[in-house]
């Protein structure tokens, strides 16, 4: 028979306790023929530290050892919970009963009388560890089942929580949705707070609340909505009594985080200046909760509650959400009366600007059609004696009558600048047509070459390669055109060169006015767009500067055309204008577009100067 335990079917250990050697080696011969294993003392100390490091399945125990005899040693083994159930049989050569019941006081599960019979050791030994092995096996099935009993009333408990938070969640959602309805129909801020502390209150289950707001960050809080009777701390947002300041909405508000307080002693410690409240007249549990809008907070939302409350996960994401939608809900209404206020202010400056822009409308043709008569005056009389038929003219004279004249014709550049200004912002619609491109670079060629030549500059007009047409008003295609050589001759030095070229782009037409002039700087490139400015007015002469309008009336033109004006420029290099409109090729713009309009007149071309 080879005796085993379970559940590892290892060999059964034997410590064979005694202090006589001869002893101990006789009984493991004994026992030999079974298959144990065998652990061997030869005293009490030296079998407990064995048995701290290898707990054996059975201990056979002289009685009889000197320092420490086998009853000690036994109560030592038993009173430990990791060997109390270690089987202990007795050898000793004593045969009375006293004897007997001093081993089993001391935990001996058996005794054996020296000399020992080997084949009754071998039964008592077997039939030990047998009882041993049920014993572990049944602890061990009663550990599990323990083990599953506690996990079972764990679970169980973690059901029913969790089947508690379900439904509380499922509650409080149903508040919020019920909140978040009601406060998209508020159109005013009391109707918020009420709305706000009546779904709240029943929600978290507490006795009073408050909404109080600032007018503006910063400002002194108000009341806006209180629920139920409000204690000195819920009520300490008036500042009237500097001994309770600062205090709870102060910090929450300065902060923009929530504070929540769970017993009056917490709140005692955190804000000791309100230690002089009442126990039994104020509240047991706050909840203070900013007001926040874009990271500040402008007021703040507070609950009380009758007795010490333990603020779950639950309660704490209700409360903050709940702060969140009325703060929205207050953006809101501050939102739509402002908006309101500030569509009020817009009509009335939509019409005083109305009213102002006819005003100078009218003002602006008045004023040319009055000034032309005497400049047209001034021009002709200036004619006339230049013609000498007044008299003869001496040379100084003829010097003096050409300044009247650039002076006048100055003058008139002018006039048509600003008429022109009037005319764009509410005057006749834009005639779009197909034109073609080359036809009106040649018109424009041969308008600025002498202009050009008289100041000493090379004009190129590089046609395109192909005929192709463009969809604007011929009119203000030609002015752009113009405005753009007449600049680009103004501000190059003599001997530059000018260089207007054209070609196609995803569905196009690029127009190029390049020169060599002195360039200008990045800060300046958008603000030679703006009405009314001028950048480097000391490079032209009295005669030949405007007053700004003419970069700015060619981009708007451009855009008006569906296209654009765009410039690129280096300091001290040059500049390039780049004008892009539409092509006329399957453009449905032009579809139904004829001939322009002519009311028996020549089209106007301004000498507009930016």
């Amino acid at each position: 028979m080879n005796p085993t335990t379970e559940p590892s079917k290892r060999p059964a250990c034997i410590l064979i306790v005694d202090d006589e050697r001869h002893n101990r080696e006789l009984l493991e011969v004994m026992l030999k023929p079974e298959g144990f294993l065998f652990l061997s003392a030869a005293s009490g100390e030296e079998a407990l530290t064995m048995i701290s490091r290898q707990p054996p399945d059975l201990i056979l125990l002289d009685v009889m050892m000197p320092d420490m005899d086998g009853y000690e040693l036994a109560r030592k083994i038993k009173a430990e919970s990791a060997t109390k159930n270690i089987p202990i049989v007795m050898l000793t050569a004593l045969d009375d009963r006293k004897s007997k019941m001093l081993g089993l006081s001391a935990g001996a599960a058996d005794f054996l009388t020296k000399p020992v019979d080997r084949a009754e050791l071998s039964v008592r030994v077997r039939n030990l560890l047998q009882i041993k092995a049920y014993g572990d096996r049944l602890r061990g099935a009663l550990a599990t089942l323990e083990s599953v009993n506690e996990q079972l009333d764990r679970r169980t408990k973690e059901i029913a929580l969790a089947q508690a938070i379900a439904d509380g969640a499922t509650a409080r959602l149903a508040r919020l949705q019920k909140i978040t309805a009601t406060l998209s129909n508020t159109v005013t801020q009391d109707e918020v707070a009420d709305s706000v502390l009546s779904e709240a209150i029943l929600a978290l289950e507490c006795d009073a609340g408050a909404v109080v707001i600032g007018i503006e960050p910063g400002a002194e809080l108000k009341l806006l909505r209180e629920s139920g009777s409000l204690d000195p701390l819920m009520r300490s947002f008036n500042n009237s009594e500097a001994s309770l300041s600062p205090g709870p909405y102060a910090e929450t508000i300065e902060k923009c985080l929530p504070i929540y307080l769970e017993s009056f002693e917490e709140m005692v410690a955190r804000y000791p200046a309100f230690g002089g409240m009442s126990k039994g007249k104020s509240r047991g549990a706050w909840i203070f909760l900013p007001l926040g809008i874009a990271g500040q907070a402008v007021g703040a939302l507070a609950f009380g509650f009758t007795g010490h409350r333990k603020f779950t996960l639950l309660d704490r994401h209700f409360a903050d959400t709940v702060s969140r939608y009325c703060a929205q809900a207050l953006d809101r209404v501050r939102l739509r009366i402002s908006a309101a206020a500030a569509l009020a202010d817009a009509s009335d400056a939509r019409l005083l600007a109305e009213h102002a822009n006819n005003a100078k409308t009218v003002f602006l043709r008045a004023m040319s059609h009055e000034l032309r008569t005497p400049l047209n005056a001034i021009s002709g009389y200036t004619e006339i004696l230049e013609l000498g038929i007044r008299g003869t003219v001496n040379p100084e004279q003829v010097k003096d009558l050409g300044r009247i004249k650039r002076a006048a014709s100055y003058l008139l550049r002018l006039i048509n600048d600003v008429l022109t200004i009037a005319r764009f912002e509410g005057a006749r619609p834009l005639n779009l047509i197909s034109i073609p491109v080359n036809t009106m670079l040649a018109e424009v060629d041969g308008l600025c070459a002498l202009q050009a030549k008289a100041k000493g500059l090379t004009l190129k007009v590089e046609l395109c390669t192909t005929d192709v047409a463009v969809v604007a008003d011929t009119e203000r295609f030609q002015q752009i055109l113009l405005n753009l050589i007449t600049n680009a001759t103004k501000f190059t030095l003599a001997g530059g060169t000018i260089d207007v070229t054209c070609h196609e782009f995803e569905g196009a037409v690029r127009i190029r006015v390049a020169d060599t002039g002195l360039g200008i700087r990045p800060v300046d490139i958008e603000r030679v767009f703006e009405p009314f400015v001028q950048i480097d007015r000391h490079l032209t002469s009295a005669t030949q500067q405007g007053v700004g309008l003419g970069l700015s009336i060619s981009r708007e033109l451009a855009r008006a055309m569906s296209g654009d004006l765009t410039l690129e420029s280096t300091e001290g290099i040059g500049s390039i204008f780049t004008l892009t409109l539409p092509l006329a090729v399957d453009n449905p713009a032009v579809a139904s577009l004829g001939t322009p309009a002519t009311n028996g007149s020549a089209p106007y071309v301004p000498s507009v100067t930016s």
